[in-house]
């Protein structure tokens, strides 16, 4: 089994956590650990992050 990679990103002048759901070429598909109710409402927890925009975390 694979373990997930987890980064963290800033959108919306906040700072985020998660995991890669699925990568591209250039960017994440990113389920968000702890999103804001804003996040969660309009992304249901999942965004696509450009690999410019993430950190990688351990």
């Amino acid at each position: 089994m694979t373990q997930e990679k987890q980064i963290s990103f800033s959108w919306d002048k906040s700072s985020y956590n998660g995991y890669v759901e699925k990568e591209y070429e250039n960017a994440y598909l990113v389920v968000v650990s702890d999103p804001s109710p804003d996040m969660e409402e309009k992304y249901t927890n999942r965004m696509v992050i450009s690999k410019k925009d993430c950190q990688a975390t351990d």
